[in-house]
């Protein structure tokens, strides 16, 4: 009965290692050729195994090179894996973008790696003295293309695909018992760009996204970016 258990508490702990679903740059997309800078932003996304809150922070090296760091609060229903269920996620990650938008290109590509740890807390599980170790490896790939619709405001439609490699183990006194998953999706997203006066970039950028399981993810960032 206990091996079912900590089985049982394993498989449902997977279902919630698939974050970040969609392929979406941090401060790159929004920066042009050859232009560095700085950005954060708030994020939402929700599915029907979680909502997640967050905060992340990126460095774009001239539009080609970009580190971003993500820290989120998961939110899970009801019915998940226990009824006070909830986690934390840190992913750090690394984009490069070798096509960028020019008069001979006509589309931009980004492509990002990503890891990310989670930290799920329950006190159902920790009076069954069961302890989760979650973590995953993400990876995507987008193109983008940006159109100026007014002086001061853009709009970037990209589409994008993704995968995320997860692994869990579920550990209860002496036992351990380990298991992986492995999910694709592709994601849609419109960035649209505000340049105020002082130079810097605000954003809003809807997105869904849906994995290969035919599950939907919807996601809302909300920023500002400093080129330097």
């Amino acid at each position: 009965m206990r091996r079912a258990i900590v089985f049982l508490v394993l498989l449902g702990g997977l279902a919630v290692l698939s974050w970040p679903r969609s392929a979406s740059a941090q401060v790159s997309i929004w920066l042009q050729k050859g232009v560095s800078g700085a950005g954060a932003a708030f994020v939402v996304q929700h599915d029907d195994s979680q909502t997640s809150y967050g905060v992340n922070g990126g460095y774009s090296i001239r539009g080609f090179l970009e580190l971003d760091f993500t820290a989120a609060y998961l939110s899970f229903p009801d019915d998940s894996l226990t009824d006070d269920l909830q986690g934390y996620v840190v992913i750090p990650r690394v984009e490069v973008h070798p096509l960028k938008q020019s008069q001979d290109i006509p589309v931009s590509l980004g492509i990002g790696a990503g890891a990310a740890k989670f930290f799920l807390l329950s006190d159902q599980l920790d009076d069954m003295g069961i302890s989760i170790d979650s973590w995953n490896v993400n990876f995507d790939a987008a193109v983008y293309r940006f159109f100026k619709i007014a002086p001061s405001v853009g709009i970037t439609p990209a589409v994008g695909v993704g995968y995320v490699h997860s692994w869990a183990t579920a550990s209860q006194r002496r036992e351990e018992r380990t298991a992986t998953d492995d999910s694709f999706s592709g994601a849609i997203g419109t960035y649209l760009a505000f340049l105020d006066g002082g130079g810097r970039i605000w954003g809003i950028a809807p997105s869904v996204s849906v994995d290969d399981d035919g599950d939907a993810s919807i996601s809302l960032r909300a920023g500002l970016v400093w080129p330097l």
